[in-house]
Parts: C-alpha cells; structure tokens; sequence
C-alpha cells in the first residue's frame, strides 16, 4: 500500500476515534517512521521475542495470543484496524503474548518519537490511550464472564455480535452482514471450543435462522433473539479511542 500520511488517514475520519488539535496530530505525524505490508498468517510479535516496535493495523486483521504450557495457542482477541500492536510489550519490557497477521495487512510503525513524549506532553492523548485500554479490558472481561457459563451456541452467538459492531463502528460492515476470514480453528481457540463444537455450533446457529458464515461472509439474520441466547449488549462508548 502507498505511503499514507497521518492527516490524509481514512481511519482518522471515523467518529469512532478522537479527533486530533494540529499539535497532538504533528505529534503522531512525527511518531510514524514507516508502513508495511506484511502477508496474512505471519508473525509480528511473538511470544517470549519483543523487538521493540510498536505498530497501529492500518487495514487487515490479526490476532493476539498465548501460548498455554503445553504449547497449544489459545487467540485472546481479535485486532481490527485502529488497534495498537505491541503497546503492552513496549510498556512492561516483557512479550507474554504474540500476534499474528489473520489477513494480509497494512501496519504504522511507530518509532519516530519515544512513546514517553505522549505522556508527557500530550496529557489527551495520554487520556485516550487509557480509556481506551480500559474500554478493551472490560470488553474482554465481559466475553470472559459471560462465556465460563455458556454453551457453545451461545458462545458463538455472543463472539460474533461483538465482532459485528465492532466491525460497524470501523464501516467494515453493517449490524447484519461483514466480510469474516476467521476459520473454525480461530473460533475454537478463541471461545475454548473444540473445532467439532464450533461446527455443531454454528450449525445450530443456522439451523434456527440466526446467523450463517459462508464464502467468508457473517450474516446476523436474527439479532434480537440472538441478543437474548446469548446475553450480549451493546456497550454504550463514552471516550473516543485514540488512533496513533
């Protein structure tokens, strides 16, 4: 992808992130070195390995992981355009986790100014990266509480409203239908699923009218009752998120 300069980025149009003053936005224009393409199913972080680089996915998606003890992954979350790539590492000095390209993607690298100068500086920008922090925190903590309890239908059930409006809010999509590579070995290692649950999962799913995948689409055909099977709600957004 040609080089896109900080003022002209499309992301940056979105309600969905804070709008910049010109200083806080020559401030990020001065923090990107460089953009790169990288293939999907490569491995930008890995885990144990931190390089030092900190990244915004400009388009594509990837994932966050871990590695359980006996080596099995185990996907934390999905990372949509907008989202900061190695944030925590570059912060606590450690790479618990790692994260990988799902599709090909576009990255910002961020290494021009010290991320220290945000704090210091720009006490907004400082802010925005917190809540924002916080917002995917709770997120996670919410899927997290919600699906200990839950079956596997309702799990599914409750991944992919997240992911629809999450998707929305990027205009990747509408409330009903988005572009989906996830695979059912992503779903089963990101809802603690076996592949043959996701498949008689989503098969349920289907069978009921609810929701469908296919040729790499989502489709939501029943968001209400989908809603009550699972218990998702929407958060209600209060802070922009910060886009770097």
């Amino acid at each position: 992808m040609k080089f896109i300069p900080c003022e002209d980025c499309a992301l940056r149009r979105l309600a969905l992130f804070k709008q910049f003053t010109a200083p806080e936005l020559g401030f990020v224009r001065a923090l990107k070195s460089n953009q790169v393409d990288v293939p999907a199913r490569r491995v930008i972080i890995e885990p144990g390995r931190f390089g030092g680089q900190l990244y915004t996915l400009y388009a594509g998606w990837a994932y966050r992981y871990k590695l359980t003890p006996n080596g099995q992954r185990q996907i934390v979350d999905v990372l949509l355009p907008g989202s900061l790539i190695g944030l925590q590492q570059l912060m606590l000095g450690d790479s618990e986790s790692g994260v990988e390209s799902l599709t090909p993607v576009t990255l910002c690298v961020l290494t021009g100014r010290h991320i220290d100068e945000l704090f210091h500086q720009h006490s907004q920008l400082s802010e925005a990266m917190v809540f924002a922090l916080m917002e995917d925190q709770r997120r996670a903590d919410r899927r997290m509480a919600l699906v200990a309890k839950q079956n596997g239908p309702e799990r599914l059930a409750y991944f992919l409203l997240e992911l629809v409006d999450r998707l929305a809010a990027l205009g990747l999509g509408h409330d009903a239908m988005s572009y989906f590579p996830l695979q059912r070995r992503h779903l089963a290692d990101l809802l603690g699923l076996s592949e043959t649950h996701v498949s008689r999962s989503m098969q349920e799913l289907r069978r009921d009218d609810l929701a469908a995948i296919a040729s790499n689409s989502l489709i939501i055909r029943n968001r209400s009752v989908m809603t009550t099977l699972s218990g998702y709600t929407l958060a209600t957004r209060q802070h922009p998120r910060l886009l770097l």
